[in-house]
């Protein structure tokens, strides 16, 4: 991961016309530790200009199907300070990112509203549901949270 990230940096300074979306802070935590203060300044002017932007933010990518809401909760807390700490609000992710998980619930659904995210993107439909949606072109959806939750919703 170190030399993905820090290609990507490089990259973008080549080129003002390119963006990045990053996802868990856990590795790009360990990455920031180990750059210069040259590096780390260079970063936070590509996250002020948008063109390195954080989505989701949290530790990891928690799996939803399985994982107690209070873990969900301690994990993006943990990588959100982070994000808020080193870049203050443009650091703050717009966008909730779950393509690898083992199912998903309401209640991440929920969490995430109440997060303030636009958005969803998750990668794992079960391939019925996938099928129906691309044949009624709705892969795009509100996605209602738990009723016992409040009433939030993900675009």
């Amino acid at each position: 991961v170190r030399e993905i990230i820090t290609s990507v940096v490089q990259t973008l300074m080549q080129n003002e016309n390119r963006k990045f979306i990053y996802v868990e802070s856990a590795f790009f935590t360990r990455w920031w530790d180990e750059q210069t203060e040259l590096t780390k300044e260079i970063v936070r002017r590509l996250v002020n200009d948008g063109r390195l932007e954080f989505i989701s933010g949290g530790w990891s990518m928690n799996d939803e199907a399985t994982t107690h809401y209070l873990a969900i909760i301690d994990q993006m807390t943990l990588g959100l300070r982070f994000l808020n700490e080193t870049f203050g609000t443009c650091g703050r992710p717009k966008i909730g990112w779950q393509i690898d998980t083992f199912g998903h619930s309401r209640e991440q659904a929920s969490l995430f509203a109440q997060m303030k995210f636009d958005g969803l993107f998750l990668g794992r439909l079960h391939y019925q549901d996938k099928t129906f949606r691309e044949r009624t072109k709705t892969m795009e959806f509100l996605w209602k949270s738990s009723g016992s939750l409040g009433n939030f919703n993900i675009p």
